[in-house]
């Protein structure tokens, strides 16, 4: 046994805890990333952390992993797809380096996974990204393949949202 003085009354209760966040769509960035080798020798993922920005919940955090190298090209097909989403939700076109994805807010929809054994929980997965002002980030480069005029059309429709984000305005009251 060794002593140890501690009071409650001097130290500020947590306010994350590690339920589920409820399904939903959430204002979220990229905080961590790397790209790992799958355990299964199958191929690549980028492993991705989020910080949540939302009310209720900022400072929680949510997992992602995009198997984007992957022996199945169906599975590598999904997850390319999905890390296009999250690309087009902060306006990166061309990407050299995971930091890239850093600090851009952006929504994030959350929902909750099942476990299929009863020895793991359920878990929060993300299943699908958009610019953190609902409509889609204007891009930084056009790419070669994408049709002009939808282009064209996604800055305009989004600049009235660029004044002060939604996530911004509550933090600073």
């Amino acid at each position: 046994m060794a002593q140890f003085q501690f009071d409650t009354n001097t130290v500020e209760k947590r306010e994350n805890n590690f339920e589920l966040l409820p399904a939903g769509w959430y204002v979220a960035q990229v905080v961590e990333s790397d790209i790992v080798n799958l355990k299964s020798g199958n191929g690549q993922a980028i492993k991705l952390t989020f910080d949540v920005l939302s009310e209720g919940h900022r400072g929680r955090k949510i997992w992602a992993q995009l198997n984007v190298r992957h022996n199945n090209p169906e599975a590598e097909r999904i997850a390319q797809q999905q890390l296009r989403e999250l690309c087009d939700s902060i306006g990166v076109v061309r990407m050299n380096d995971t930091v890239e994805l850093h600090n851009k807010p952006m929504q994030v929809r959350v929902k909750i996974r099942k476990s299929e054994n009863p020895q793991y929980e359920d878990q929060n997965e993300i299943s699908g990204y958009k610019a953190a002002g609902g409509a889609a980030a204007p891009a930084m480069q056009i790419p070669a393949r994408a049709a002009a005029p939808a282009a064209a059309a996604a800055p305009a429709a989004a600049a009235p949202a660029a004044a002060t984000p939604p996530w911004q305005k509550k933090s600073a009251a």
